[in-house]
Parts: C-alpha cells; sequence; structure tokens
C-alpha cells in the first residue's frame, strides 16, 4: 500500500466505519446490504467533492476522529452538525474545503444529529466485498475487516 496515498487515524471517534451505497443483490443468500444510515447526507458528502454518489465515505457516530492525510485533498462533511477543525482552526460543515498533505482533521464538539459523512475526493479505496466497501459490524463484512476504525489505521484514497 506504499504507492497508494492514505488517509491515517490519529483518533478514531465512538464509531466511525467505512461506508459506501450498500452490498445490493445478495440478500436472498442472507448477505446484509450495509451502507449509510443516513443516506442522503452520505450522497451529499460525496456530491460535495465531486464523487459519485455511491463512492465510500466515513460514516462518523456521535463522537467524531481525528484525521492525517498523506495529500492534498478536497474534502466535505455532510449530516450531524459537528465543530470541525483543520490544523486546530474552525473548517466548515455542508461545503467543500482543501486539505493539505500532512494537515489534520478533528472532530469537535457535535450538535445536531448522530451521523455525520466524511467525503473525500477519490473516495475510501479498501477492497471491495461482494461489489461493495460497506462496513457491516455483526457480519464483520467490508471495510477494514469489518470493524470500526481503530487509532494507526490506514485508508488507502481513490484518484482524485
Amino acid at each position: 500500500m506504499d504507492d497508494v496515498t492514505s488517509l491515517r487515524v490519529i483518533k478514531p471517534g465512538m464509531l466511525t466505519t467505512i461506508q459506501d451505497a450498500g452490498r445490493w443483490g445478495f440478500q436472498s443468500r442472507g448477505v446484509p446490504v450495509a451502507g449509510p444510515m443516513d443516506p442522503v447526507s452520505h450522497r451529499l458528502a460525496n456530491a460535495l467533492v465531486g464523487n459519485d454518489p455511491r463512492a465510500a465515505t466515513l460514516e462518523v457516530t456521535l463522537m467524531g476522529p481525528e484525521l492525517e492525510f498523506e495529500d492534498e485533498r478536497l474534502v466535505s462533511v455532510a449530516g450531524a452538525d459537528f465543530e470541525l477543525f483543520l490544523e486546530g482552526r474552525p473548517a466548515p460543515s455542508h461545503a467543500p474545503f482543501i486539505v493539505s498533505a500532512g494537515s489534520r482533521l478533528r472532530f469537535g464538539a457535535r450538535g445536531l444529529g448522530a451521523r455525520a459523512y466524511l467525503a473525500v475526493s477519490g473516495g475510501i479505496a479498501v477492497p471491495l466485498t461482494l461489489g461493495s466497501r460497506a462496513t457491516h459490524l455483526v457480519s464483520r463484512m467490508g471495510g477494514i475487516a469489518g470493524r470500526p476504525l481503530k487509532a494507526g489505521d490506514r485508508l488507502p484514497l481513490g484518484d482524485p
């Protein structure tokens, strides 16, 4: 993964997972769809950075993560109202902004809502499982070994 740019998890937040539009077409075989709890905010975050609406994002629940970017990217956060800090300075919600290589984005206090979606230009590019990158915790499928993010994880990013 050294030739792929990544997003590094400094602090994972309470429950941060990788979600895309879901794993459709396998329900008759008992495979769960997974995907975002708030599909509208997921699509909005992706639209703000020019991604396909189905691209993988980070679903942030109640308490957000701290992340470090390896290269410059366009980023957006949509959904629940969180304070956002880029290198210690306030960053906007529901609007795209640029993060520089080596910069850190930290989620602060949460206002309204429970889940927010962080979209990065190019999307989160973990391997597909049955056509989806969505994390399903109960079946331990998708995302990174079907689990929430943890400190030290490196998330590969797609081409912006």
